[in-house]
């Protein structure tokens, strides 16, 4: 799967998968390696007739506790598709996290006909998430957007990649033409997750 997406991914893009992958095996290996060793430990000492049973007891729940969300990110990460999202630098009227999916699939093929005709690649928008990696968007102009999603929309109809992904390429351009009648610039983000809420926005710099 890894190889598939490495081949379908836009190279800025399967940049930005990798990392989340390493953040979220990383933060794994240590959660759960001091738990497990916690829990060890405080066993060990049980059995030499020291009285640690409310440690070493919550030590293990903690551990049983977080192998459900563990496995939901996993889902996260390898089964459900992840996608690009628009991002906004205020508030853009539009469609919920229902897109993105298929112009990630094919954003290689996509920045290979822009890349073909000199107009930015759908890669040169997707930006280092502030959330997560806390460097702050790279915000473009919403007329750039629209050169390369106007484009690939009008100019290559019927390739297999702009059919798949017509939905997203629509979508993200409507919300594009209003991006740009009020001056608000955008940015294309990764997500691995298909939820949102508002106390998560509220933490970010930009809006979706």
């Amino acid at each position: 799967m890894i190889n598939a997406r490495f081949e379908t991914y836009s190279p800025e893009v399967w940049t930005r998968f990798r990392r989340h992958i390493f953040r979220a095996f990383r933060f794994g290996f240590i959660w759960f390696g001091t738990l497990v060793g916690l829990s060890a430990y405080f066993t060990w000492r049980i059995f030499h007739g020291e009285d640690f049973v409310g440690i070493a007891a919550l030590t293990t729940a903690l551990l049983l506790f977080s192998l459900l969300p563990a496995y939901g990110r996993l889902r996260d990460l390898f089964v459900t598709p992840p996608n690009l999202y628009p991002y906004f630098s205020e508030r853009v009227p539009g469609p919920g996290l229902v897109i993105g999916v298929e112009l990630l699939r094919h954003s290689r093929a996509l920045d290979t006909l822009a890349e073909a005709n000199g107009i930015k690649r759908i890669g040169e928008f997707v930006s280092d998430d502030d959330f997560f990696d806390k460097s702050g968007p790279t915000w473009h102009p919403a007329s750039d957007g629209l050169a390369t999603f106007d484009t690939l929309l009008q100019g290559f109809a019927s390739h297999p990649s702009v059919q798949a992904a017509k939905q997203d390429l629509e979508c993200i351009r409507d919300r594009l033409l209003f991006a740009q009648s009020s001056g608000i610039q955008f940015c294309l983000l990764l997500r691995d997750v298909h939820a949102t809420s508002g106390m998560e926005w509220e933490q970010r710099k930009g809006k979706c």
